[in-house]
């Protein structure tokens, strides 16, 4: 963990850094904690840092709502988490959506007049559905057989919660006309960002899920990240 937090620090700086030994304090207390620590040790820049935090994002989001969560439960090629509660368990891939193209161009509106004032087109939804259809079938042979969650978290600003459920329902057409194949365990992907709109993660089902999973979907939206990371920090949940 102290190698880890150097690294953090190497690439973000001490201001940057200040939260997280408490962070990692907490994923020390988690099985398989050294294997995302090693990882994050050897991160070769930010991009694939902020990979590697994004799966402790999403760990902290189920151990908020009372998951006993593993890292890498069947090693390295594995999935990247394992959770447990309910008598079920559950597999979770995540994924970082990174940044690729460039957004529009800066707008100085004080050099236009109002006449002439044109917004760049944002984003580029037949694009952007593309990459989180792509992204998502990726990660299928992960899931395989296994009660499965694909997380995502988004850091593509040109990319909304919207392209990612299109693609959800893409796939499901495409499994109904007989093109695709479901991962028989596959449950629905977890989406998250910066972004808080009326939410901030959203779950997309694969197809009708039964109670204790719907109950899951529930509690995972009605809070926004930083609320479940407190809660997972705080100690009625700090206990694995």
């Amino acid at each position: 963990m102290v190698k880890a937090l150097a690294k953090l620090k190497q690439l973000l700086g001490e201001q940057a850094a200040q939260w997280y030994p408490e962070y990692f304090e907490r994923v020390g207390r988690m099985p398989g904690a050294n294997r995302v620590f090693r990882r994050i040790r050897f991160a070769a820049d930010k991009e694939e840092l902020a990979d590697y935090l994004a799966e402790i994002r999403y760990a902290f989001v189920f151990a908020s709502l009372g998951f006993q969560v593993e890292f890498e439960p069947s090693g390295q090629k594995g999935p990247d988490l394992g959770i447990a509660r309910d008598d079920r368990r559950a597999i979770v891939e995540v994924m970082r959506f990174r940044k690729i193209h460039p957004g529009p161009p800066l707008l100085n509106v004080s050099d236009v007049s109002d006449e002439d004032l044109v917004l760049p087109t944002y984003g580029n939804p037949v694009r952007d559905v593309r990459k989180a259809l792509d992204k998502i079938l990726a990660k299928f042979e992960q899931v395989r057989s296994l009660p499965g969650i694909i997380a995502i978290w988004n850091d593509d600003e040109d990319l909304e919660e919207v392209e990612t459920q299109v693609a959800v329902c893409q796939i499901c057409n495409d499994v109904g006309r007989g093109i695709l194949s479901l991962p028989s365990g596959l449950l629905f992907v977890l989406y998250g960002s910066s972004w808080v709109g009326d939410k901030q993660l959203y779950c997309f089902p694969f197809r009708p899920l039964d109670q204790r999973y719907e109950t899951w979907k529930a509690e995972i939206e009605m809070a926004v990240v930083s609320d479940h990371v407190q809660r997972a920090l705080s100690p009625s949940t700090n206990t694995g």
